[in-house]
């Protein structure tokens, strides 16, 4: 029981909420997001705090340490193949969201370039022009008029929601390369615990090393840095929702 428990937790935070925000800030501008509900922000802050701290000394170094070691077309291989790992669930979650084009368009991603391109190592269809927008559980749950809810902080992971976390949470117990909620030949998980842990460290760190500038940016120009981060991560989840 402890350690499914700690498999499910695992599997929660695998892919950091934190990825959701990128540098393309200008753009969460244009749209109006919603009154920032933050019940939680004395506690929050003190995650964060905490958060900074591990990052500047630890998860901040690994990542750009990474970035020096590994060639730019290695880098971008095994994004490319953890990327293709995720692409059977979000055209799931497209279909339940009525996006039937989007919905081919990402699982043709997944077939081709888990074949041509190797297990996801190459992005041959996305050369070839096929092009998807990514969906999770949490932007279904808002394409039905879920509200964000309270706004969160998670420890390690960074900025989420009530909506997204449940979300999150959904999306990782249907993934049967994370955990299985049913028994599949007596056995609760198809991938290895040891191998899916080594996959979760190799996403954390490639996503943290996706963000090595913007988080730079945000520690150097803006003020309030929990506020910035915050306030990027909802109308970036908005503009999720309506497009």
């Amino acid at each position: 029981m402890l350690r499914r428990l700690l498999f499910l937790l695992i599997l929660v935070f695998a892919f950091p909420a934190f990825a959701e925000i990128d540098d393309e800030f200008e753009t969460y501008e244009t749209s109006e997001p919603e009154e920032i509900y933050d019940p939680y922000e004395k506690i929050n802050r003190k995650v964060f705090a905490v958060n900074d701290v591990f990052d500047r000394h630890l998860f901040g170094p690994i990542a750009k340490t990474y970035r020096k070691s590994l060639p730019e077309g290695v880098r971008d291989a095994v994004h490319n193949f953890l990327n293709n790992l995720s692409l059977p669930i979000s055209s799931v979650n497209s279909l339940a969201q009525g996006k039937t084009d989007n919905a081919l368009a990402t699982f043709s991603n997944f077939l081709i370039n888990s074949t041509v391109g190797l297990a996801g190592l190459f992005d041959v269809a996305g050369r070839k022009g096929i092009f998807y927008k990514y969906e999770d559980f949490g932007q279904t749950l808002g394409r039905y008029g879920a509200r964000s809810g309270a706004y969160l902080m998670l420890p390690v992971f960074g900025p989420s929601s009530t909506r997204d976390f449940s979300g999150l949470t959904v999306d990782r117990m249907v993934n049967p390369i994370g955990f299985n909620v049913f028994e599949v030949g007596g056995r609760r998980e198809i991938v290895p615990v040891e191998y899916f842990v080594g996959l979760v460290l190799v996403s954390g760190i490639d996503t943290r090393e996706s963000l090595i500038d913007v988080v730079d940016d945000v520690r150097r120009d803006s003020f309030d840095p929990y506020a910035t981060i915050r306030s990027a991560y909802l109308q970036k989840r908005l503009n999720d929702i309506k497009n």
